[in-house]
């Protein structure tokens, strides 16, 4: 069996972590008036590791008490926060994992409890999972991912667990530079100077991190220039004007060529259900290169009829991954025996499970745009210039708001449909996603 990674946080290596460690570790012992602890800004600027001890230290400090830490859902959870804290524990001696997904969490020998948990903001939008939740402190990781409904929910439902030695409900959040509610609560008001208890926040940067290795320095040139401002640098400037094109890192000049078809080759299938027409990305990646084959649109035809189309196509022989819109499991009452879209793919194209590489919820828009837009920069894609013209269209064209989600405020807009980019991010997420890591 392979050994579990674990490692130790020295505070003394990173002057701010111990800052930040000690801010808190007073507001304890009723030293300053601090309540709300933000910390924010680049990545590896040593944030969640901090905040995972700190954490797994408040737990140590005052038996019997109850922690949760929330991200956007349980599968971001799984695949970056829990391991953390994986590292961080003793399992065999101290702690115990329980990882029923309904109640993820780590119980101390003191009785002490760490739950992990999902905001799932699309599935309850009003955070009914949240109500009655009893709990002496909130960490809010990627708090910029998170809804301004959270926040309040935090304050709400924050320190309403009792116990002898009481600690003070306390809110953690960790965050990259944002334009949305984070700011405007904490950033804004510290640069000027006129942010006080009991909000804390504390500025992260890279440089700051006596860990981040040449080679990370090295990987974070890749970053398309606006994203080094804000991930590297640590810009809070407002860089709307610089990315409002939603693919600023598309060049027709660049990306328009043909894509040579191998049959040997897998192909990839990225579906969007959400518009009429229903819409399929076909993408082969193979010699180091991503190709957009064609972009697959059927006016007035549900999944059966393009299930149809693409066994009659130059694909029909083919080995094929499928990807796309989470909503796909979600049942279609316009389908045969109202299942949900994936099953007809998987029935129609003969696929087996392992096939299927779609997520339970589709992507963060802003950490996609990251993505892709790091992809087109870097990595050699080619678009075929006349069977994936919708795609081309939908790169030059599709525009954001002031929050980097896509500006979709009409549907029935052929020019807001955004569906073949849709596909093409989607595949990315679900075939790419190690191209972030790498950068991060």
């Amino acid at each position: 069996m392979e050994k579990e990674q674990r490692c130790t946080i020295d505070l003394t290596q990173h002057p701010k972590q111990l800052t930040y460690y000690q801010t808190v570790m007073d507001a304890c012992e009723g030293l300053n008036g601090y309540k709300f602890f933000s910390y924010g800004g680049a990545i590896r600027g040593g944030k969640s590791y901090v905040t995972a001890f700190i954490l797994i230290t408040l737990a140590k400090k005052y038996p019997g008490s109850r922690w949760h830490v929330v991200r956007q859902d349980m599968p971001v959870l799984e695949g970056t926060t829990i391991p953390t804290f994986q590292k961080l524990v003793n399992v065999s001696n101290e702690w115990l994992w329980t990882r029923d997904k309904a109640n993820f969490h780590l119980t101390h020998i003191n009785g002490s409890k760490i739950f992990f948990k999902g905001e799932n903001i699309v599935r309850d939008p009003l955070l009914n999972d949240f109500l009655g939740l009893e709990t002496n402190g909130i960490w809010m990781e990627q708090a910029e991912e998170l809804s301004e409904k959270m926040w309040e929910k935090a304050l709400e439902r924050t320190g309403s667990w009792y116990i002898d030695n009481m600690p003070r409900g306390f809110i953690f959040l960790t965050y990259n530079p944002t334009q949305n509610w984070v700011k405007q609560k904490f950033y804004a008001p510290w640069i000027k100077g006129m942010l006080s208890e009991p909000f804390f926040f504390m500025p992260a940067l890279p440089k700051d991190n006596p860990f981040v290795t040449p080679d990370q320095w090295a990987q974070w040139s890749n970053l398309a220039k606006p994203y080094h401002q804000q991930f590297v640098e640590g810009s809070w400037d407002d860089l709307s004007d610089k990315t409002n094109l939603w693919a600023f890192e598309y060049n027709a000049e660049k990306h328009s060529k043909e894509a040579i078809f191998r049959p040997e080759e897998i192909v990839y299938l990225s579906f969007d259900f959400n518009v009429n027409p229903i819409c399929c990305a076909v993408i082969q990646a193979y010699s180091a290169f991503v190709g957009v084959m064609e972009i697959i649109k059927l006016p007035n035809s549900g999944t059966e009829q393009l299930c149809e189309y693409i066994l009659q196509s130059r694909y029909r022989n083919c080995a094929f991954k499928v990807t796309g819109d989470a909503s796909g499991n979600n049942r279609n009452t316009s389908q045969i025996d109202n299942q949900h879209n994936y099953a007809i793919i998987q029935r129609k194209l003969r696929l087996n499970a392992f096939s299927f590489n779609v997520p339970s919820s589709n992507p963060s828009l802003h950490q996609n745009k990251v993505l892709v837009n790091s992809i087109l920069r870097n990595y050699p894609v080619l678009i075929d210039p006349v069977r994936a013209k919708a795609l081309h269209y939908d790169l030059a064209n599709v525009r954001t708001n002031p929050d980097n989600t896509i500006v979709k405020d009409n549907r029935n807009n052929p020019h807001q449909q955004s569906d073949a980019l849709d596909c093409f991010r989607y595949w990315c997420n679900a075939y790419m996603w190690w191209f972030l890591d790498r950068l991060q």
